[in-house]
């Protein structure tokens, strides 16, 4: 089985999510034969997409550009599984990340006509026979996740049908990097190791392993004053610093107000 992991963050191999994606991977290989690449998209030479339809067009199948992204797709179309580890920093993925996703535009095709699933849905359909399953692991510093990732699922849905995807959305996610919270954090990559065990070997997870997963780490209350605490500076401090911006907003012309 090739399994494809695509590292969206800005961060690298020091991305938190990664550590719980390579947590998964381990289990997979724990129960399933498989042979692994990972392409770290800050080191790729990815450009936007240009949105000149010449994929569609002049060059079918073909983007114009140039770059890393070429060599990428080629990959995602001869896998079998590929999986995407991003943090969720503002309600979507990261900017190089969705470049990357825009550039996917030439594995679709055009055509409406005669398309009644994708002409009712909105979407385009798939150019190429290549199929793989798509895995999402994600974390973000919110504790709840049900309304954060929507933008997420939505975009999803789209790409690759609706809930035609595996999701892993795990909040507390900069829990970490920080020392103090390592015991428990240790305990959720235990669940994601056998998350992926799971996986490999029957290609679904276990509703109660699932469960385990997107437990909380810490109480709500509790990880929410230790999520403020851990910037390292006061509302006070923030709000000096805001009133600097509200100062300079209101030379502009318009009178604004902190709100907190």
């Amino acid at each position: 089985m090739k399994v494809l992991i695509i590292n969206g963050s800005p961060r690298g191999e020091k991305s938190n999510t990664m550590r719980m994606t390579n947590a998964f991977i381990e289990g997979m290989a724990s129960s399933a034969d498989i042979e692994t690449e990972t392409v770290t998209v800050k080191n790729l030479k990815a450009e936007p997409c240009l949105g000149c339809f010449c994929c569609w067009s002049k060059t079918p199948g073909r983007c114009v550009i140039n770059d890393d992204v070429r060599d990428v797709t080629l990959k995602m179309l001869s896998s079998d599984v590929v999986i995407y580890s991003f943090p969720l920093f503002y309600y979507s993925v990261p900017s190089k990340l969705k470049a990357l996703i825009e550039r996917q535009l030439p594995t679709v095709a055009p055509f409406m006509e005669g398309q009644r699933d994708y002409l009712v849905n909105g979407g385009h359909p798939p150019r190429f026979t290549a199929s793989y399953k798509t895995i999402l692991i994600s974390t973000c510093g919110f504790y709840p996740t049900d309304k954060s990732y929507d933008a997420i699922r939505a975009q999803f849905d789209m790409i690759c049908g609706e809930k035609n995807y595996l999701e892993i959305f795990l909040g507390e996610g900069e829990l970490f990097s920080r020392p103090v919270a390592q015991r428990r954090c240790d305990k959720r990559l235990e669940a994601m190791k056998k998350a992926g065990e799971e996986y490999g070997r029957s290609g679904v997870i276990d509703a109660e392993t699932y469960k385990e997963i997107c437990s909380h780490i810490y109480p709500p209350a509790m990880y929410a004053h230790m999520a403020d605490a851990g910037w390292g500076v006061t509302m006070e401090d923030f709000r000096e610093s805001d009133l600097r911006t509200v100062e300079e907003v209101g030379k502009l012309g318009k009178k604004i107000d902190l709100i907190y």
